[in-house]
């Protein structure tokens, strides 16, 4: 008979990587890639098929387009759980890996701001998607995303 005088903890992972382009899958399961712009608001803004593109011995999801702020002024991509909510509480933010510099960015939740719950802090344990966004100017966009990910 065995008997512990510490209950077990088991920690999470440093890292829990949602998407890595360079992988095989690239996505853990039941998270997809999805893009829209601010036409499904009848927006003006245009968005370019996204594609995973092969860069050097890597691959990458391009997010491309053109903002346009009358009438709206988005273009996005995101990973959205298909479960629908995940439970981040464990770990401290995003981490993304753009071009093509390939830096790595990491942005704590203390940087986010919930705008569509009434709440004004984000609620870690009920993340339905992670998405990222050209938005606020008229511009052309062009962005490559390698990595998403949440860090300890």
């Amino acid at each position: 008979m065995f008997v512990f005088q510490e209950a077990l903890s088991i920690e999470p992972p440093q890292f829990f990587t949602i998407s890595d382009l360079s992988a095989s899958p690239s996505e853990q399961p039941n998270w997809v890639w999805e893009a829209f712009a601010d036409r499904v608001m009848g927006g003006k803004s245009e968005l370019a098929e996204p594609l995973i593109i092969q860069v050097d011995e890597s691959k990458a999801l391009v997010l491309a387009g053109r903002v346009v702020t009358k009438g709206g002024g988005f273009i996005q991509v995101r990973l959205r759980n298909t479960k629908g909510l995940f439970d981040a509480s464990a770990y401290s933010g995003v981490k993304l890996t753009p071009g093509p510099t390939r830096s790595t960015i990491r942005i704590p939740w203390s940087a986010f701001v919930a705008e569509s719950t009434g709440k004004k802090a984000v609620r870690t344990n009920y993340i339905s998607s992670v998405a990222l966004v050209a938005a606020f100017e008229d511009f052309n966009a062009y962005m490559r995303i390698y990595r998403v990910a949440f860090y300890r």
